[in-house]
């Protein structure tokens, strides 16, 4: 089953400083839900545990993180792929962001996600899976928002 999801948001902060923020694997991991135990394995390549509840049952997933694409400050691309724990699945996904001037030292951050789930995953219900894939990037996009917000004002100068 595959799931994309994108959207938008707008930062009170320059660019240069959204980047700082987006690049930095530990801050936002802090803004990805369910998302915790992030160790650097190699440089730019992580692993972490993503949970989450999805209807009735909660996923957890093992997963590596690798970072395949950074063009500072314009975009950064990641490759995730792990495992299902407890349950027969695995995830393959790529993450995407693009940044771009909002005008008034703001900035846009474009996201995106691609998500390939398989094995039993795939035959928990498709619907089920999107809506909650459209919730999660929503609220990546209100932590994202607020974490960059909250960085002290000398980094939006």
């Amino acid at each position: 089953m595959a799931l994309q999801s994108a959207g938008e948001v707008s930062v009170d902060a320059d660019r240069a400083a959204a980047f700082g923020f987006v690049s930095d694997p530990l801050r936002l991991a802090q803004c990805v839900p369910g998302c915790h135990d992030l160790r650097e394995i190699s440089p730019g390549r992580y692993s972490a545990i993503v949970t989450s509840k999805v209807a009735f049952i909660t996923l957890s997933f093992k997963v590596m993180v690798e970072i395949v694409k950074i063009e500072p400050p314009d975009a950064i691309e990641a490759k995730i792929t792990g495992d299902a724990i407890g349950l027969a699945g695995r995830v393959v996904a790529t993450a995407g962001l693009r940044l771009g001037s909002a005008g008034d030292g703001r900035t846009a951050i474009s996201y995106s996600t691609d998500v390939v789930l398989t094995g039993k995953l795939g035959g928990l219900g498709e619907s089920v899976f999107r809506a909650k894939s459209a919730e999660l990037a929503r609220e990546f996009a209100t932590n994202l928002k607020a974490a960059i917000e909250k960085e002290p004002r000398e980094m939006h100068a």
